[in-house]
């Protein structure tokens, strides 16, 4: 879910969570070479094999892109109890690609990942937690489990436990404790935690306001391909507010 580009003056730009899909599930290894090799042998039955097969099919990878195939592997795949498929396909029912959208399955399949120890899975149970779909809204057990996925290092976690933070959901509001969590995910190349802190910055929520730093931020962001952080860099620009900063 992303904030909308069209807000009036002197809206606040708040953070949003963050999917775990940004890790383990699009970086899988589908290039051509790793191709022709589990073509090879799929057929063998191992399930990381199937999943990786899924992965070719859900990004269109020596074929057309087919969701549906996609999910056939994948549950191949989850048949063996291999986790990254069961979060793959927990985040199909999520998103509704290639089967209705479904939250409750969502979660089913996230549970399965998450028992397991796969923190995509456990970021993605607080994100449904945090939103309320499928469940009642419970801003506490989502923490709980973004702090679990955290633990292992899931960047779109961390940033995650930062929003709870800056909007004082389930926590005591506290921008600096967002601030340090958005710089933790941000270091391992976050761009939504780098739109966050040049939020920071160009609101001046725990910092002080400076429209340069919010728009070093916003230009870290935009590299990555977030598209709100461009809308941020040209409202900065278009306002001329970097020149009047120490007015």
């Amino acid at each position: 879910m992303k904030r909308s580009a069209i807000c009036t003056l002197a809206v606040l730009y708040f953070a949003v969570p963050v999917t775990g899909n940004c890790q383990d599930f699009q970086k899988s290894d589908v290039s051509q070479d790793s191709s022709a090799r589990l073509n090879a042998d799929v057929d063998n039955g191992d399930p990381s094999r199937q999943y990786f097969t899924a992965m070719k099919y859900y990004y269109g990878r020596d074929s057309d892109r087919d969701f549906t195939e996609a999910m056939k592997w994948l549950r191949l795949s989850a048949e063996q109890g291999y986790d990254a498929a069961e979060y793959a396909i927990g985040y199909l029912y999520q998103k509704g690609q290639g089967v209705a959208q479904d939250y409750a399955e969502a979660m089913k399949w996230y549970l399965l990942a998450a028992a397991k120890g796969n923190d995509n899975a456990q970021n993605q149970i607080g994100y449904l937690y945090h939103h309320g779909w499928g469940v009642k809204t419970d801003y506490a057990e989502a923490m709980k489990w973004y702090r679990l996925s955290a633990s292992k290092g899931n960047l779109a976690a961390e940033d995650n436990i930062g929003v709870l933070y800056e909007h004082g959901h389930g926590v005591e509001q506290d921008y600096a404790e967002a601030m340090k969590w958005y710089r933790i995910s941000a270091a391992k190349g976050n761009g939504e935690a780098e739109l966050n802190i040049g939020n920071l910055y160009d609101q001046g929520l725990g910092v002080q306001k400076d429209p340069a730093e919010a728009m070093k931020w916003f230009h870290f962001a935009a590299s990555k391909g977030n598209e709100e952080a461009s809308v941020r860099i040209g409202a900065l620009t278009g306002a001329g507010r970097l020149q009047t900063q120490k007015e």
